[in-house]
């Protein structure tokens, strides 16, 4: 689902809190796509790590798991990449639904330059890096306290940035796209399972989304549609009822009469006389 945000405000509120905690903060939407960050580079360390396909995948491997954690617990989450580096990400929620993530990392509690060599060495490979070279320095080494400090600090900026409409879900975006898919498959088994596979959002994001932007379920939205097409063709051409009510998603015919009668007040072929 298309995440919308003001870049401006989003950068500056980024970079204000870089001047603050020295330590890198990005931007990603509920797909796991980076939209903004600042710095708006990784570190050398992380740099040359992705720059071999087994560090890219590690990488994006550890970003995808603290996503779903996070997502899962919706809730701030403090963790260990896989190279070691510290790392820490917030959801953005939106009336209860994850839209996006904010992400600090590539940093370190180590003691020491030292101390963060040796901890990064075990995460090294031949086509990745050497361990005794100087691209570690970029490392912010920071205390267990700073850390959730900084931790803390990035928290409040989620709520703040979803309370300014700073970011947020575009509600145009997501009915269009929704409407458009289900007005293409009506006469098909339409389930919550086809409809969220095809908006690439889980069962329980499509659930919520229905009732924040349409203010309704998503069965009694897919009847309704089936119900105004229905409307239209017995108005607008002479396809049989029944044909009608199969091109619409009612396989059963007598279920399509009773609905349509409850919800007009008419029955199909009473309709039809009436408003052709």
């Amino acid at each position: 689902m298309r995440l919308e945000f003001d870049s401006n405000r989003l950068l500056q509120l980024m970079k204000d809190f870089h001047i603050l905690t020295g330590i890198r903060i990005v931007l990603f939407d509920d797909e796991y796509q980076e939209l903004l960050s600042y710095p708006g580079k990784d570190c050398a360390f992380c740099h040359r790590m992705k720059s071999s396909e087994t560090g890219q995948k590690k990488c994006r491997e550890s970003d995808a798991f603290s996503f779903r954690q996070c997502n899962l617990d919706q809730r701030l989450i403090i963790y260990h990449c896989h190279a070691g580096l510290i790392e820490a990400t917030a959801p953005l929620i939106d009336n209860h639904i994850v839209i996006g993530y904010l992400m600090f990392g590539q940093i370190s509690d180590a003691a020491s330059i030292d101390g963060l060599k040796g901890i990064l060495a075990d995460a090294s490979t031949a086509d990745e890096f050497s361990p005794s070279e100087d691209i570690f320095s970029e490392i912010p080494l920071k205390t267990d306290e700073q850390i959730r400090a900084a931790a803390k600090i990035m928290e409040a900026c989620t709520f703040y940035v979803i309370q300014n409409e700073t970011v947020f879900m575009r509600r145009q975006n997501f009915t269009n796209n929704l409407r458009m898919f289900l007005l293409e498959h009506l006469s098909e088994d339409l389930t919550a399972e086809s409809i969220s596979s095809y908006l690439g959002i889980s069962r329980s994001k499509l659930y919520m989304a229905c009732d924040k932007y349409i203010g309704m379920g998503i069965a009694e939205y897919v009847r309704d549609l089936r119900l105004e097409e229905a409307k239209t063709l017995l108005k607008t051409t002479n396809t049989s009822i029944t044909e009608i009510a199969q091109r619409v998603g009612f396989e059963d015919y007598n279920y399509f009469s009773r609905v349509f009668k409850k919800e007009t007040g008419y029955s199909a072929k009473k309709y039809r006389n009436l408003f052709r």
